[in-house]
């Protein structure tokens, strides 16, 4: 079991989702619920397939979106919350 791989595969799932539930607001709960699993599988064979360049985009994109949520959005709501 290659811990690297399932942290980049975890991590690069969930960013990736969140992003899109950006993009589809209107989607049910039940599609992303069917979503994690694919993207798991799918980003599982990127890992093995793809140049490591595109494999560091894909973390990059995730965790910049995670970031985004749980820093930003945070400092914003504590700045609203003060005012």
């Amino acid at each position: 079991m290659n811990w690297n791989t399932i942290l980049f595969v975890a991590f690069s799932a969930i960013g990736i989702i969140q992003y899109l539930k950006g993009l589809f607001v209107k989607a049910p709960a039940w599609m992303w619920a069917i979503t994690l699993p694919i993207a798991c599988i799918g980003l599982s064979c990127a890992w093995t397939l793809l140049p490591s360049w595109v494999v560091q985009g894909i973390l990059a994109l995730a965790l910049s979106q995670l970031g985004y949520e749980t820093i930003i959005q945070t400092v914003k709501k504590l700045i609203g919350a003060k005012q």
